[in-house]
């Protein structure tokens, strides 16, 4: 034990980081910008010339084997960006906005720190098709050290590429509207140019550049962008975004196989949303009676044996806006617990060193979710107004501090309240603080949301009125280096702990949890990179009886056909589940990512050993074997199939019976027509429910906030309620509208 605790606890200084160049930009007259992807010399003319000289990925601050040139000037009104890169060949699929097939090909981009604190990196490319990406990078505590990253955000920007004979050009053009930045005609932003691409020379591994030095001894990676671009006398046009939407939906079911399909009467929704820039700090949103439903984006998320609910991810354009300012460890603010309000507001201030989020809605069916320390219970009830305020400081580019406050009130005089505060301290280059601490004071509705007679402590899972409070803290000490990645996590819930408007699944639990990990960079033939980590983890009720502990072992390496294979040995000591205990087992997964040629990517991931059958009445140990594979075929540029197929089951220690077993295939098909337009057929078939499900979806989006969807999903079933039907047949259909357009 001793020897353990010396690796984890072996942290060692390294050097600062590189020093910034300032480019001051020559100023360019917008009539010359035409984004037809050909970069014509009145467009460069008076541009700064930038080149992409570090490789980043997989060697570091290396000279790229792929020359790349960036070319920046700037109007009245946009930032323009134009860039050349020199390829022999250039893969640049055909996809929507913000699909992750663009990083399989050659692609372009920007990374702009705009207020130049690292409070977000904004990340704006293009591959040579005109197939967008955008999104923004958030300071991150995740395992290997590396920020998140949420492509969910979205900025209006022009791009167009062509491939030429030696190689490709893309051009930007980024209105100043899009951006947030501080006030002002003259601006001073943190930037940064990059390229992917396929290195054939190089057994075809994935590679990054970019024109800022980069460092893996940084506890800060959004710190490091090392050029500065000056920009005078722009012109600060005030948005005013208009977005109404009209949508329209009917459903039908029957009970019995050979019944008519009784359809609904058509649903019929409309509403308008309004976006106001008073100036650029300053912006309120409003949107009246909102559509606020996402059917096209929620993708299936398997579900077989959690015995806690599952989130998705927001795809909402109106809480996209400024939800990097609600970025939270514990989960305190989700923004889906906003279900279908009748009225949405919201206020973003962003100032030189501060930030202020302001949201308030009314509800008309509000989510309901009730953490306990094993299992969480949801429904969906009545209505509500919520209310939420975020404020934070940025005293510099390596620390913040952050307050919020949150509320939602029930009809029947119940309330959930929410007070938090929270830190962010980088000491040095490597080593980094993060502190969250929240207490809450709630009222429960009296209302038959959640179906369930169980009780935690003293208190009931049923919604009876019962007043509740709690508190909940999460702290963790990291270092990172390029060698050595170390952090130390504590976190805190109490029973009583919930977030009304968050997504806190379980409570009443300490948490310790201590990571080391040894990570090397050989970049060879063979073995690209390679990391070995070890993990332990003790978990306690708030009253100090262990729950849980464990020791996690992880062993990963990229080698040749961008293969990422992780392996992950679990030594569980003590595992529990309500009143029952677990000792000594021990279970093992494995996952594979491959590209082994231009037009396939394979995902491959197999669990193996003991595990809790949680979904039993009784909850037992038995032979868990959980098998997904998935795939991407690339017909041609505008084609492409994703076939997958999860199986997993859990068998008894002592027979050949199964807990449960059984499997979900999907496949997804998808046509491209242009980057705007496209037909996705999905179908599914869920082995557990003897269900199959199919959903046509036709769609055009011109850009990020315009949307037309037609689509509609049928559900088949097997056996109906009395009868067997001789075949799958349909039991619940619907068909689906959404005509959503921006004024701007």
């Amino acid at each position: 034990m001793k020897k353990f605790l010396l690796i984890i606890f072996s942290f060692y200084f390294s050097t600062s980081l590189a020093q910034e160049t300032v480019l001051v930009l020559n100023k360019t007259d917008q009539n010359k910008f035409n984004i037809d992807g050909i970069i014509s010399d009145d467009e460069i003319n008076n541009a700064k010339i930038l080149e992409i000289i570090y490789e980043v990925e997989p060697g570091l601050n290396s000279t790229p084997s792929q020359e790349t040139l960036g070319y920046i000037t700037y109007s009245d009104k946009f930032l323009y960006v134009g860039i050349k890169a020199y390829r022999e060949r250039v893969i640049a699929p055909l996809t929507t906005r913000d699909n992750s097939v663009l990083f399989r090909g050659d692609f372009a981009g920007i990374t702009i720190d705009s207020y130049g604190d690292a409070r977000n990196n904004i990340i704006i490319m293009s591959n040579s098709s005109g197939s967008q990406n955008d999104g923004i990078r958030l300071p991150g505590t995740s395992f290997g050290g590396g920020p998140n990253i949420n492509l969910n955000v979205n900025f209006d920007f022009k791009s167009l590429g062509r491939i030429t004979d030696e190689g490709y050009e893309v051009e930007f053009l980024i209105p100043f509207t899009e951006l947030p930045f501080p006030n002002g005609k003259k601006q001073s932003w943190k930037f940064e140019l990059f390229t992917g691409y396929i290195d054939d020379e190089n057994e075809g591994v994935e590679v990054r550049a970019g024109s800022s030095k980069s460092s893996r001894d940084a506890s800060c990676q959004l710190c490091l962008l090392d050029h500065i671009i000056v920009m005078d006398d722009i012109v600060l046009d005030k948005k005013l975004d208009f977005l109404p939407y009209l949508s329209s939906n009917i459903s039908g079911s029957r009970d019995k196989y050979y019944d008519r399909i009784n359809y609904e009467t058509p649903k019929l929704n409309y509403g308008i949303g309004v976006n106001l820039e008073l100036n650029k700090n300053l912006s309120i949103e409003a949107s009246l009676n909102p559509d606020f439903s996402q059917v096209e984006s929620d993708a299936t998320k398997i579900d077989i044996n959690s015995p806690t609910a599952i989130n998705y991810p927001e795809k909402r354009p109106f809480f996209n806006r400024g939800i990097d300012a609600m970025d939270y460890e514990l989960d305190v603010f989700y923004s889906r617990s906003i279900n279908n309000p009748s009225f949405a507001s919201k206020i973003i201030n962003q100032g030189i060193k501060s930030r202020l989020y302001v949201l308030s809605a009314f509800d008309e069916e509000t989510p309901y979710l009730v953490p306990t320390q094993f299992e969480s219970f949801s429904g969906v009830g009545g209505k509500s107004f919520s209310n939420v305020i975020r404020y934070q400081n940025f005293i510099n580019s390596k620390t913040r501090m952050g307050l919020l406050a949150s509320n939602r009130y029930y009809e029947g005089d119940a309330y959930g309240n929410l007070y938090g505060i929270d830190a962010l301290i980088n000491f040095s280059d490597v080593w980094k603080f993060e502190f969250e601490l929240f207490l809450n004071n709630n009222k429960e509705p009296v209302a038959d949301w959640i179906d369930s007679d169980k009780k935690y402590g003293d208190k009931s899972v049923q919604l009876d009125g019962e007043t509740i409070n709690g508190n909940a803290v999460f702290a963790t000490l990291r270092r990172d280096t390029e060698t050595w990645r170390s952090f130390i996590e504590y976190s805190q819930l109490s029973d009583g702990f919930r977030s009304d408007l968050g997504f806190v699944t379980t409570n009443n639990q300490k948490k310790y949890t201590l990571w080391h990990s040894y990570n090397k960079y050989p970049n060879k033939d063979f073995i690209k990179r390679y990391r070995i980590s070890l993990r332990q983890d003790f978990e306690y009720s708030y009253s100090n009886d262990i729950s849980r502990s464990n020791f996690q072992t992880f062993l990963g390496f990229l080698t040749i056909l961008n293969t990422d294979v992780l392996y992950n040995y679990e030594y569980n000591f003590v595992k529990s589940h309500l009143e029952f205990q677990f000792r000594d087992f021990i279970n093992h997964w494995l996952r594979i990512d491959t590209q082994p040629a231009d037009f396939l990517n394979i995902n491959i991931f197999y669990k193996w050993g003991k595990d809790i059958a949680y979904r039993l009445d009784t909850p037992m140990l038995g032979m868990v074997n959980d098998i997904r594979l998935s795939s991407e075929f690339s017909i041609n540029e505008n084609f492409r199939i994703r076939p997958n197929i999860n199986y997993s089951s859990i068998k008894k220690l002592d027979s050949n019976e199964y807990y449960f077993k059984g499997y979900i295939s999907r496949l997804d098909i998808r046509y491209q027509f242009t980057n705007s337009l496209d037909l996705r057929l999905i179908s599914e078939y869920n082995d557990f429910s003897e269900q199959f499900f199919f959903q046509p979806l036709i769609s055009w989006r011109p850009n990020p906030d315009t949307i037309f969807y037609l689509g509609g999903n049928q559900n088949y079933i097997d056996q109906f309620i009395d009868y067997n039907s001789p075949h799958y047949r349909v039991n619940k259909t619907q068909i689906f509208l959404k005509f959503q357009y921006l004024f701007k």
